[in-house]
């Protein structure tokens, strides 16, 4: 269930099967996708280490640049330090804040300079 990976741990490359739930933020969108029942693009373990503009075109592979993300499961590509990926759900987006290092819902309004992406049809 989606609000069961509220307050999950961070950890690089944890996709949440470990024992304490840990998750990246990869692998939080890929969950929350699936969860909703959404395809998800093409997982590429090289965005771990690519620039911005790497993932964005990738990205733009899968899907379409949206203005604003109108669905659940609409993945956003957030600033935080680098760049992270992000999933809206409720009217906000989850993602993995960079103080906590834990899932956060942050609520639509409150987000700022997001991409957002929706899968081409």
């Amino acid at each position: 269930m989606i609000l069961d990976l509220l307050g999950r741990p961070y950890r690089l490359g944890a996709d949440g099967t470990d024992p304490d739930g840990a998750i990246d933020c990869i692998h939080l969108v890929y969950k929350v996708r699936e969860e909703l029942g959404l395809p998800s693009p093409p997982l590429q373990p090289a965005w771990y280490s690519a620039n911005k503009t790497t993932v964005l075109r990738a990205l733009l592979m899968w899907g379409t640049r949206v203005p604003s993300p109108v669905y659940d499961g609409t993945v956003a590509l957030l600033p935080d330090n680098s760049w992270v990926f992000g999933v809206v759900w409720t009217q906000g987006v989850l993602a993995i804040h960079s103080l906590t290092k834990r899932v956060t819902w942050t609520p639509l309004d409150a987000v700022r300079q997001a991409h957002y992406f929706w899968q081409k049809a």
